[in-house]
């Protein structure tokens, strides 16, 4: 590590929008896998909260999924966005004052739009319920750090753009078209949910994805100290995921209303996304190659890995769940809830853990506080959620087979208690989140000094 912006001045200390985003989206952590536990109890038992409107399933699942989605995941992606382009560009991000009050208003429009939600103020789609003051506020937010990131690489001291930065100013960039489009009070029927399809994928391919890799990209080759195998499959693997991860909307529709040209568009598209997520892959693992021993000192690395592991596996699933004779045995099912509870709080979560097991002691100037904490965090949170998938997914086989036989199960139904396994292995999920939260306060306290990195948290390394 070394310190790449010594000797200048500054109003603002480096890296302290990022401090402060990585302890707000470990807050939205917290809040989300809370309430969404909630919800998977009122799956088994809808009357446990009483009969108070804000209290039912329907509005505490749009509050749950809103809270992950936007306030977890798109919140810890303005941090790596804050303490990795930097890094790479070589320089100070370009104004941290900017960048901390975008993180903190973000977050305050998003509890706002959150309790509208809860009030009965939805708008009737996934992901867009929150009322269009909220929408506006957070575009508005999405162009800021845009703006900030745009700045900052232009400003940038090492002319060369890495791989990294490539993915974190796609999502920039692709994150409030996505928002806009998605939110677009314009459409009603057909078009509407073909819409709806386009933000939806739109939100996980061409947002949550590439800051992912991003991530992927620098904690790999910095964790490890090896350079990035090859990077002509890095520019393969960019350019396969920007023109294939706006196209694959309708994959969410297979079978339904949408014209049958656009199946077929999103099934081949979705075909095509094996191959940015392939190629990342294997360039990762084996920028790696002989250095995965590291694994066992390094959470960052640990969850990189990890996360790659289980994004191959969403992926997969992905393409599978678009072939229309599976699509027809699994679909409007709990089998779709089991690919997406992976994609959150697998794929998309353990990249997002990756990056602040990596980077939050640099920012502080701290190691971490416990280690045994921080590794079962990472136990409990992976076995977790693989857990919950497979339970998931069985379930939503057993579904599709009654439906499909036209019988029931006798009591204890089989359906019940696959979903009380399920919302226990999320609980397991839920206290290591809280253990994470935990282990995060102490470490910017009493973690021990890490050497050679100021308190300030200015300390950076290369990235591929």
């Amino acid at each position: 590590m070394v310190e790449a912006r010594a000797g200048a001045t500054y109003q603002v200390e480096p890296d302290f929008a990022a401090r402060q985003s990585i302890l707000w989206a470990i807050a939205w952590l917290v809040g989300g896998v809370t309430v969404t536990l909630v919800v998977q109890v009122l799956l088994l038992k809808p009357d446990v909260l009483g009969v108070l409107p804000f209290l039912q399933y329907g509005r505490l699942r749009g509050v749950a999924e809103t809270t992950i989605v936007f306030g977890w995941l798109g919140t810890v992606g303005f941090a790596a966005l804050y303490a990795l382009l930097p890094r790479v560009a070589e320089v100070q991000l370009h104004n941290e004052v900017l960048g901390s009050a975008t993180t903190l208003t973000w977050s305050v429009i998003l509890t706002g739009g959150i309790l509208a939600v809860a009030l009965g103020l939805n708008q009737g789609r996934l992901l867009g319920e929150l009322p269009a003051g909220a929408d506006l506020g957070m575009l508005l937010m999405l162009i800021f750090v845009l703006y900030n990131a745009g700045v900052t690489a232009v400003r940038r001291r090492e002319r060369t753009l890495y791989v990294s930065a490539w993915y974190l100013l796609a999502a920039a960039l692709l994150a409030p078209i996505v928002f806009v489009v998605g939110n677009l009070p314009a459409f009603s029927g057909i078009t509407d949910s073909i819409v709806s399809g386009f933000y939806l994928n739109g939100i996980e391919m061409l947002w949550l994805l590439p800051v992912s890799l991003a991530i992927a990209y620098y904690v790999v080759p910095v964790e490890t100290g090896n350079p990035l195998h090859s990077s002509s499959l890095s520019r393969a693997g960019f350019w396969s995921l920007v023109f294939a991860g706006g196209w694959a909307g309708q994959r969410f529709f297979i079978k339904g209303p949408g014209p049958d040209y656009l199946e077929s568009i999103a099934v081949g598209m979705t075909a095509v996304l094996l191959v940015p997520v392939l190629s990342a892959a294997t360039n990762l693992l084996a920028t790696g190659r002989t250095r995965w021993g590291l694994v066992a000192q390094s959470f960052g690395l640990r969850f990189a890995v990890t996360a790659i592991g289980l994004l191959i596996a969403w992926i997969v699933l992905v393409v599978l769940g678009t072939i229309p004779s599976i699509s027809r045995f699994v679909g409007l099912t709990a089998w779709q809830a089991g690919v997406r509870h992976l994609a959150l709080f697998g794929v998309f979560s353990s990249f997002g853990f990756a990056f602040i097991y990596h980077a939050y002691p640099l920012l502080v100037g701290r190691d971490w506080y416990s280690r045994s904490a921080a590794a079962f965090h990472f136990w409990a949170t992976e076995i977790g959620v693989v857990t919950g998938t497979v339970l998931l997914m069985a379930t939503g086989v057993g579904e599709a087979a009654l439906r499909i036989g036209g019988g029931t199960v006798g009591p204890p139904d089989v359906s019940v208690v696959l979903r009380l396994l399920t919302a226990a292995s999320f609980a397991v999920v839920v206290v290591a989140q809280f253990v994470l939260a935990y282990n995060t306060f102490r470490t910017s306290r009493a973690g021990p000094f890490v050497a050679g990195v100021s308190a300030r948290g200015a300390a950076v390394g290369s990235s591929s």
